[in-house]
C-alpha cells in the first residue's frame, strides 16, 4: 500500500514538473529551440565547435583514422586487464602482478597518445573563434576510441 501511494505521488511530482511556468511542456527563452534526442558525437562536436561542413568531414576522416589505430590496442587492453585479474585470483608473485600492471599501463600511455595525437591533428585546423571551444573537445578525448566506433552515442 505504501508502495502505491508512493509511486502515486512521484507520478503527479513528475507531471507537475513537467508542466514548466507556461503550462503545455513550453520552453523557457534560455533553452534551445532544437531537440533534446540522442545527439551522435560528430553532430555534438560540431554543434559545439561550430564546424563548417568542411571541417565537420576533416574531424570525421582523422578520428575515423584514429578509431582504426586505436582499436588492436583498445583488445591489447582488455587482454591485459584480463591477464592481471587472473595473476591475481591465480595467487602470483607481486612482481608478477606489478609487471602485467606495467604492460597494462604501456597500452594506456598508447592509447593516451592516439587520443592527443587525433585532438591536436584537429584542433590545429580550427579558425581562430572556434579554437577557445576547443577545450570542450579535449574533455571529451579521454576514452574516445575505446569503442569500435567513436562516434556512437
Amino acid at each position: 500500500m505504501f508502495a502505491r501511494i508512493l509511486l502515486t505521488g512521484l507520478l503527479a511530482a513528475t507531471l507537475v514538473c513537467a508542466q514548466g511556468k507556461k503550462g503545455g511542456g513550453s520552453r523557457g527563452p534560455d533553452l534551445p529551440s532544437g531537440s533534446f534526442g540522442a545527439m551522435n558525437k560528430l553532430d555534438r562536436i560540431s554543434e559545439m565547435l561550430k564546424l563548417t561542413k568542411d571541417q565537420k568531414k576533416d574531424l570525421k576522416t582523422t578520428f575515423d583514422d584514429a578509431q582504426k589505430e586505436a582499436t588492436p590496442v583498445h583488445d591489447q587492453i582488455s587482454k591485459a586487464r584480463l591477464s592481471i585479474a587472473e595473476a591475481v585470483a591465480a595467487g602470483k608473485s607481486q612482481d608478477e602482478i606489478a609487471k602485467a600492471c606495467g604492460d597494462e599501463a604501456q597500452l594506456e600511455a598508447q592509447m593516451t597518445g592516439i587520443e592527443l595525437r587525433a585532438f591536436s591533428k584537429f584542433a590545429l585546423t580550427l579558425q581562430d573563434d572556434q579554437r577557445p571551444r576547443a577545450a570542450a573537445l579535449f574533455q571529451m578525448m579521454r576514452g574516445l576510441f575505446s569503442n569500435k566506433n567513436w562516434n556512437d552515442m
